[in-house]
């Protein structure tokens, strides 16, 4: 952008120079014109879509024509979020030639106090763009970010809750003293936190809101390398989470305790169903860019993505792009948290074309939103059949991750989760176990 703006700079001092223009205030009203026209429909088309910046993608360019070369790329490229500034910039570049000219020939005007309030008015239009991207921010969070997280405490352990799922029997494992420290990702704490209730003996409440904590898969896997917890429950570490742990001079290990399907869901209204792989992955990689390219309306495609590091967004890298690089997603399609994630393609803007994706379990049972729907996968839906037959395509393990040398008592407890009654209280929470 900068150095068409820089071009963009000297072709209007090279103008005024070759044609020894002496009053600029003529060429001034024109570009002023030109500027209130492009810029105010690109205005007006953003706050018509409540400052949806991809969906404009369908309006603009057919109100105008192209401004010059960099709103030409800021379309190619679907960089919607800089042509605000584009035509600010292109608009004072193009003031600046002729000042400079002005300035080398001495003939520089004098400012009257018309013309110091135009270019008044016209320095606070110019700030506008400031105002487009408070809004954009402050919109979306507002909308979408107050609802967004569930609620754990269902599944916080001893609190005699029905959503924690529990074993016919008592459990052939008990632990009363010396209890491992447990921590995971937000997915699995319905998992390790009904094993600890149903293994760990003499403990209240109180005591487990210590003992068994839940985060965010970052935060949960650097509670175990700072030696907080002794047990952490997540899918299979990012190669900067490992680097991280190697760092430490921390040896991890790993327990595959069960699997899952990782899902992808788009709003019920949206009439896709079914995606491939390659197409998931060339949405993701933007080159494609509208639903109707994948048997869907014409509506350019919201690929909502996870922060670096959470296990979803390892997944996402690991099991779905492989070799092929995930695009930086724009500023608002990247989320925290899963349950924002989950609100925000349920109705992200009102509108029925955003994607994202998470782990079963959490998209059905834990924050299940009747506004979205999981799409099939190379046609084939992510049940726990097909989990389990082989037949759905993403599907990957989770795990028990330790330091070396873990404790007597997490040893015991990772282990009872590979018999058969440990399987068999994670297939009793929803997850797919090993046997």
């Amino acid at each position: 952008m900068i150095p068409a703006l820089l071009l963009n700079c000297l072709y209007w001092y090279r103008y005024n120079s070759n044609f020894a223009i002496s009053d600029f205030s003529t060429e001034i009203r024109a570009l002023i014109i030109g500027f209130i026209y492009y810029f105010g429909i690109f205005s007006i088309i953003l706050i018509v879509n409540r400052y949806n910046l991809y969906q404009i993608s369908i309006y603009y360019p057919f109100l105008i024509i192209p401004y010059n070369i960099s709103t030409i790329a800021a379309g190619g490229f679907m960089m919607y979020h800089n042509l605000g500034w584009m035509f600010i910039a292109t608009f004072w570049s193009s003031i600046m030639g002729m000042v400079i000219y002005q300035i080398k020939t001495h003939r520089l005007p004098k400012l009257d106090k018309r013309k110091s309030g135009g270019l008044l008015i016209l320095v606070l239009v110019s700030l506008l763009p400031f105002y487009q991207h408070f809004a954009t921010n402050l919109r979306f969070t507002q909308d979408y970010g107050m609802s967004s997280e569930l609620s754990l405490r269902q599944y916080r352990p001893f609190m005699k809750n029905k959503a924690l799922a529990r074993l016919k029997t008592p459990a052939t494992l008990r632990i009363t003293h010396n209890y491992p420290r447990l921590n995971g990702a937000t997915a699995l704490y319905p998992i390790y936190s009904a094993a600890a209730q149903a293994t760990y003996s003499g403990m209240n409440a109180k005591q487990a809101a210590k003992m068994i904590r839940v985060d965010t898969t970052p935060k949960a896997f650097n509670s175990l390398i700072q030696h907080k917890s002794d047990i952490t429950f997540m899918a299979q570490p990012s190669p900067a989470q490992y680097k991280a742990a190697k760092k430490a001079h921390i040896h991890l290990r790993l327990t595959k305790l069960g699997t899952e399907a990782f899902v992808f869901f788009v709003n019920k209204k949206n009439p896709v169903n079914n995606l491939t792989i390659s197409q998931i992955q060339s949405i993701y990689q933007r080159k494609t860019i509208f639903w109707s390219n994948v048997g869907g309306k014409f509506s350019p495609i919201q690929p909502f993505q996870r922060a670096e590091g959470s296990g979803s967004q390892t997944a996402m890298e690991q099991l779905v792009m492989k070799d092929k690089k995930l695009v930086k997603p724009l500023r608002y399609q990247a989320t925290d948290g899963m349950g924002f994630l989950i609100d925000e393609i349920a109705g992200y803007n009102n509108h029925s074309n955003a994607i994202g994706y998470s782990f079963r379990f959490y998209a059905t049972q834990m924050k299940h939103n009747k506004k979205i729907k999981l799409i099939k996968i190379n046609g084939v839906t992510p049940t726990a059949a097909n989990i389990r037959n082989g037949k759905y395509p993403l599907v990957g393990h989770f795990y028990a991750i330790t330091r070396d040398n873990p404790s007597q008592n997490s040893t015991k407890l990772i282990h009872w989760l590979q018999t058969n009654q440990g399987q068999r209280l994670i297939d009793k929470t929803g997850y797919v176990g090993l046997k």
